[in-house]
C-alpha cells in the first residue's frame, strides 16, 4: 500500500484560530513561536491511496477556483499532480470525503457547470454529513452557510450522476482501507485507516490541523461544529494509533509531515513528528 500526500495549494496563515479559547502563552511554546500571529505553512489538498486494486482519493482540495484565494501558491494543482504520478481522472474509482468544507470537496467538479472531475469514482460521504449540509440547520451559522454554497452544488452533481454512496458507521472499503467515523469538526466527519503488512496509517482529515493537536486534545479550532465530539474523536483516534503503532497524516500538515504514535512503558501516549518522508509514507 502507498499513501501519497497531494497538494491543491499552500498558504501562509495565522493559526490563532486553531487554538480557540486557549491563552497564547500556553500554545505558543508548544509550536515554537513567540507571536500568536506568526504565519504557519498550511497545505490544502488530500491523499492518494493505491495498492489494493483501487485508486482512492481522500479529500479533493479547493478545486478549480483555488486560484481566486488570496496568497495561495500552487493553487488548483491537484489534478496536474495526479497526472505526474500517472493517475488520470478516469482512473480514480473511489473518493472518500472526510467532510464537506469547501477546501476539502472542491475537485468533486471541474467547472461551474458541475461536470465531474473524476467521472468513474464512487464518492463516499457519511450520512450525517450529507444530511447536515443539505438541511436548513446549516443556514443558521454564517460561516457554515457560506460553506454550504460550495458543498450543495457538488453534492447535487455527484448525486445526479449516481455516484454518491452515503453510509452510516464504520465502512470497510477493502481489506486494507477502512472509513472510521470521527465526528465533531463537522457532524459527519470521518478518518481513513490504511493497514497493510503490519503497518498502519490514519488519515485524520481536520481532526488535527497541527501535530500539537495530537497531544493537546482540547486545543480546538474555532470552526469545530461540536467541540465535545471533537475531543472524544481525537482521544479515540490517538488511542487507536498508539495501540497499533500507527502513523497519523492530515491534509493541512505541511508536506512532508507525519506523526508516529505509540505508548511508553507506563502506557502514556508518545508522539514523534517526522518530516523526512518525501511525498509518501
Amino acid at each position: 500500500m502507498r499513501v501519497t500526500h497531494i497538494s491543491d495549494g499552500v498558504a501562509q496563515r495565522s493559526s490563532r484560530y486553531w487554538f480557540h479559547g486557549v491563552d497564547p502563552s500556553e500554545w505558543m511554546p508548544e509550536v515554537g513561536v513567540s507571536d500568536p500571529d506568526t504565519p504557519f505553512t498550511v497545505n490544502f489538498g488530500g491523499f492518494l491511496i493505491t495498492g489494493d486494486g483501487h485508486v482512492t482519493l481522500v479529500d479533493t482540495g479547493w478545486g478549480h477556483r483555488a486560484g481566486e484565494i488570496p496568497g495561495m501558491a500552487g493553487a488548483g494543482e491537484l489534478p496536474a499532480t495526479l497526472a505526474r504520478l500517472g493517475v488520470e481522472p478516469g482512473d480514480v474509482d473511489r473518493i472518500v470525503q472526510t467532510h464537506l468544507h469547501a477546501d476539502h470537496c472542491g475537485w468533486l467538479v471541474k467547472d461551474d457547470e458541475g461536470t465531474l472531475t473524476f467521472p468513474n469514482a464512487t464518492v463516499y460521504v457519511h450520512e450525517r454529513e450529507v444530511d447536515y449540509w443539505t438541511s436548513d440547520e446549516v443556514d443558521q451559522i454564517p460561516v457554515n452557510r457560506e460553506f454550504a454554497t460550495k458543498a450543495r452544488p457538488r453534492l447535487r452533481a455527484v448525486t445526479g450522476a449516481g455516484r454518491l454512496h452515503a453510509y452510516d458507521g464504520e465502512l470497510p472499503l477493502s481489506d486494507e482501507v477502512t472509513i472510521l467515523p470521527t465526528p465533531g469538526h463537522t457532524p459527519g466527519h470521518v478518518s481513513v485507516m490504511v493497514a497493510s503488512g503490519g503497518a498502519t496509517a490514519l488519515l485524520v482529515g481536520d481532526l488535527a490541523h497541527h501535530p500539537v493537536h495530537l497531544e493537546h486534545h482540547c486545543w480546538l479550532p474555532r470552526v469545530d461544529h461540536d467541540p465535545v465530539q471533537s475531543l472524544r474523536s481525537r482521544e479515540r483516534i490517538t488511542a487507536l494509533a498508539a495501540d497499533r503503532g500507527a502513523t497519523i497524516l492530515a491534509p493541512h500538515f505541511p508536506i512532508p509531515t507525519a506523526v508516529d504514535l505509540d505508548r511508553d512503558a507506563a502506557g502514556a501516549l508518545r508522539t514523534a513528528v517526522r518530516t523526512d518522508l518525501g511525498s509518501a509514507s
